[in-house]
């Protein structure tokens, strides 16, 4: 009779397989591994949970049960999978008061995910299904679950500190410096008393006059020279009054820091008018214009990373209750602010949208529309907007656009040595755009 030779399954190979890539994850968070070596147990190992930065062990432990596969995961798509758990697991899993996770992987192809398993199914409805769905992008276990493991194992009360990761963060803010704005501020008194009558003079003459003035107690302060055709028509000739503008920049006057903001946003409804954006005095926004044939609409700009960009700033959305019939248009806006900060003035740019239902009147749903996408947006669709108008606004002049009374440098970029790990606390935003604009076409149609 032949020897009997012991046999390994398959099975088995790939059970230790997703071992060893837990194990090598671990380390990778600079944390310790224990391997239980007791198959039936229904733990795989223990996680002891190590200081990266001093070296130090706590005796907090977090338990590991594995869950291994050779080929597909269950119903799994390019962003997740689901996972059924048996029922005795989950009893035995949930038991006790130490915090347990457990890791799906594939060792061919380096992927693991994991969840806290008391965390997700401290749910009825989710503990009665015994199915988990994971994410690709929000429960991968790699070093970007460092923190959160930490936080899972370290009990609230404990006092911990743990210093802050050391890296290189790059933070840009929502403030774009001005550069430039017009060196002299001209004074004189007028006769009218409404910026209706000066337009109706202006037209009455033919003459194409800016906006940057202002009418206040008799009297117009302008950015643009009182003495030159057509405002020497409508003012007290006599009465003009220059200023360096530097001195109301700089004032310690509230009236006159008042006024000059006053002119500076005149000067910015100017500056956008020219790329096709208007402002909402009721609204307070600045957006952009439907296009004149109501067809999608984009413009390029240049990205954080120095690439060549697209971004759609206008779109009609179909209704999904009447076929072929365009339920509300959606425009790119800003509401704008100019602050003074350490004796500079900045732009400060909070990105929002403006909805219609024909590409010019306000949609009657448009403030329910407005929360909806604010509710889905991410931070890394809201930063896309921002550097969107950052670059617009501080586009260099060309033949077609040249303004001089305002200019505008870059976003104010902050660089610090430490950093936040904004995967323990944000859900990954690789998608955020599609969610932006694909999800925003199902609200309120």
């Amino acid at each position: 009779m032949p020897p009997r030779w012991k046999r390994i399954s398959r099975s088995s190979l790939i059970g230790e397989q997703g071992i060893a890539l837990i194990h090598q994850r671990v380390l990778d968070m600079g944390y310790l591994w224990y391997p239980t070596g007791q198959v039936e147990a229904g733990i795989d190992g223990l996680i002891e949970l190590r200081d990266p930065m001093t070296g130090v062990v706590r005796n907090s432990i977090v338990q590991v049960q594995s869950r291994a596969t050779e080929g597909d995961f269950d119903g799994e798509t390019e962003s997740g999978f689901s996972f059924v758990c048996d029922e005795r697991d989950l009893d035995y899993w949930l038991n006790g008061n130490a915090p347990v996770i457990l890791v799906r992987s594939r060792p061919r192809t380096h992927e693991a995910y994991w969840v806290s398993l008391k965390e997700y199914f401290n749910d009825t409805e989710r503990r009665k299904s015994r199915k988990i769905l994971f994410n690709k992008f929000t429960n991968s276990f790699d070093v970007s679950a460092r923190d959160a493991i930490w936080t899972l194992a370290i009990p609230k009360d404990a006092g911990i500190f743990r210093p802050p990761i050391p890296r290189k963060e790059l933070l840009y803010s929502s403030l774009l410096p001005v550069t430039r704005y017009a060196e002299t501020l001209y004074v004189a008194d007028t006769q009218y008393r409404l910026p209706s009558q000066l337009w109706f003079e202006f037209n009455k003459r033919n003459a194409k006059a800016g906006g940057e003035w202002f009418l206040k107690e008799g009297r117009i302060f302008s950015l643009q020279p009182l003495d030159e055709f057509p405002f020497c028509e409508i003012c007290d000739n006599g009465s003009i009054e220059r200023f360096k503008t530097q001195e109301w920049a700089d004032s310690d006057s509230t009236d006159r820091l008042r006024d000059f903001v006053r002119l500076l946003n005149r000067c910015l409804s100017a500056k956008l008018f020219k790329f096709g954006v208007k402002f909402d005095r009721q609204r307070n926004h600045y957006y952009f214009r439907a296009s004149e044939d109501l067809k999608p609409r984009t413009i390029p700009y240049t990205s954080l990373n120095n690439r060549r960009s697209h971004r759609e700033i206008f779109r009609g959305y179909e209704s999904t209750v009447t076929p072929n019939h365009i339920s509300y248009y959606r425009h790119s806006a800003f509401e704008g602010q100019f602050l003074s900060l350490d004796a500079s003035w900045f732009l400060q740019i909070t990105p929002t949208y403006r909805y219609t239902w024909n590409g010019y009147h306000v949609d009657g749903n448009a403030d329910e529309r407005l929360a909806g996408i604010k509710r889905l947006e991410r931070n890394g669709a809201v930063l896309g907007q921002l550097v969107m108008w950052g670059a617009l606004l501080s586009k260099p002049p060309d033949l077609f656009r040249q303004y001089s009374n305002l200019e505008f440098g870059g976003l104010q970029v902050f660089r610090f040595g430490y950093g936040i790990d904004d995967a323990t606390w944000l859900p990954k935003e690789e998608n955020e755009e599609a969610v932006s604009i694909n999800t925003s076409g199902e609200l309120f149609s």
